[in-house]
């Protein structure tokens, strides 16, 4: 079975989704990145107020359309806060309490993953030979796996890679993706042995 990922990453926007929002309910001006690959979702504090002990709940989607959501304690002062989670969109931002008349912005950083790509069951042999070209711009990229529960685990060689790199899988995974903390174009294909 042969499989491939293309995807470019475009760069952070701390002010992707929304620019000054302001009081009791934030609205946003979009909600993707415009680039089919799913964000870490940035919150910057524009004032001095330390919001810290107030959260914002983010409402949206993972990398492959699944809902889920993520609350973050808002920046104490001028700073940003980045979600652990990666959103492919951004449905909501609300936060707990108004903010007044101070205003933050929502964006996303530079990591992003792709969707997964998943493989096969195999009840033989597994082995996975894979290649990653750069496509375009200066990605920084790794290739990532899942056993079937979601973890992301980083593969042990293609890791921080910003040219061509191959590698392999000779015990069974479910799925893989691409994995960018640089803006950029990669294109990955991977065959599966005996599939």
């Amino acid at each position: 079975m042969k499989t491939s990922i293309s995807a470019t990453s475009v760069a952070a926007n701390t002010t992707g989704f929304a620019s000054n929002v302001t009081g009791a309910t934030w609205t946003l001006t979009a909600t993707t990145s415009g680039d089919s690959l799913a964000h870490l979702v940035t919150i910057h504090n524009d004032s001095a107020t330390d919001h810290s002990a107030k959260t914002a709940t983010i409402v949206g989607t993972d990398g492959d359309g699944n809902v889920q959501t993520e609350t973050l304690n808002l920046p104490a002062g001028t700073a940003t806060v980045t979600s652990t989670k990666y959103f492919g969109s951004v449905i909501s931002v609300t936060p707990s309490a108004t903010i007044g008349a101070d205003t933050m912005d929502i964006g996303w950083a530079a990591g992003s993953v792709s969707g997964w790509k998943y493989f096969k069951e195999n009840p033989g042999q597994f082995a996975v030979g894979f290649g990653c070209l750069v496509a375009s711009g200066s990605p920084n990229y790794s290739v990532q796996h899942q056993y079937g529960d979601g973890t992301a685990f980083t593969h042990s060689v293609v890791t921080g890679k910003t040219a061509n790199a191959d590698g392999s899988y000779l015990v069974p995974i479910t799925a893989m993706r691409l994995m960018f903390t640089a803006a950029g174009g990669v294109n990955l294909t991977a065959i599966q042995y005996g599939a």
